[in-house]
């Protein structure tokens, strides 16, 4: 067989291949280009622009559409929140977090600062200070306080001294109108000391206790809950959450216009990223039509050598 017998066999097969994923190849690339209309003496360019330029709006709806309605729904998105893998996930972060605090040296000022800022911290604990004060200051103001403390040191001074032989002639001494007179006179005394240096002394306790208990380690408030406390949170803190996405998820769902902001985002997306994004999900399949394409036209090309010989 000669050279240009040989051309003729394979010429077609080749040629066929060629226009076969070339075609191919320049379909795919106008489902995409040109990304916008081309006009040619005042007339639109056939096929311009591409089919997913030209329909891009209705395609954001079309997938707007079916993410709503078939992709987030309340069920599916619960069924994933609560499943078992999630719930186990939720309560090693929980373990983490009780580990973290357990072993956090820093003090409770310095831990919540962290979060709500130095000057919020402090405005909470001069509140706190504040409200004591007043509490203190309503208590050392009554005029009860030194009544109730004297009747009641009056009562412990009988039982103090008994019923025995001196016990009675001391209780004699101290007769009923001896102590009538004693009993408003130390009320007297306890309120103006209380009022006083009483005062001084009760705020300088509470004050002393905040900035301890401010200043203390998160690991030694820690310390002081027991395992079954811990344990008991825990599971609190799973079924509150348990409750919430079975309770708040359709609320919000139905408060949100999922295939709006799926439409919006589409159509707010220029055409190269969504050519991009397209193809970096689809570019394998589309580029074995291309070869497909090379496929078939070299089949066809063989074809061609039977019907000519």
């Amino acid at each position: 067989m000669e050279f240009i017998d040989i051309v003729r066999f394979v010429a077609p097969v080749a040629l066929g291949g060629i226009i076969g994923a070339f075609t191919n190849y320049i379909a795919i690339k106008m489902m995409f280009r040109p990304y916008s209309e081309k006009r040619l003496w005042g007339f639109v360019v056939p096929f311009t622009p591409g089919i997913i330029p030209k329909r891009q709006n209705d395609l954001a709806k079309a997938i707007g559409r079916v993410v709503s309605d078939n992709l987030v729904d309340a069920d599916g998105i619960s069924k994933m929140l609560l499943s078992d893998e999630t719930i186990g996930k939720l309560e090693s972060k929980i373990d983490e977090m009780i580990h973290s605090l357990q072993t956090n040296e820093n003090s409770l000022r310095v831990f919540f600062s962290n979060y709500a800022g130095e000057e919020r911290v402090e405005n909470l604990i001069k509140r706190v200070n504040d409200n004591l004060v007043l509490k203190i200051d309503g208590i050392v103001s009554d005029e009860k306080i030194g009544q109730t403390i004297a009747a009641s040191a009056m009562s412990a001074l009988d039982e103090r001294i008994g019923d025995g032989f001196m016990g009675m002639i001391t209780k004699n001494a101290l007769a009923d109108t001896i102590k009538d007179k004693i009993t408003p006179k130390l009320a007297n005394l306890i309120n103006d000391v209380m009022r006083g240096d009483g005062r001084k002394i009760i705020l300088s306790i509470v004050d002393d206790e905040i900035n301890r208990f401010a200043n203390g380690s998160v690991s030694s408030w820690t310390a002081s809950v027991s395992d079954d406390k811990i344990i008991s949170l825990k599971h609190d803190v799973v079924n509150l959450y348990s409750e919430k996405v079975k309770t708040e998820l359709p609320r919000l769902l139905r408060t949100i216009d999922i295939s709006k902001i799926v439409e919006d985002k589409i159509q707010s997306m220029d055409m190269p990223t969504v050519e991009r994004l397209v193809l970096d999900v689809a570019n394998n399949e589309l580029y074995m039509l291309v070869w497909l394409g090379g496929l078939l036209g070299a089949v066809i090309g063989v074809a061609n050598i039977f019907f000519m010989v």
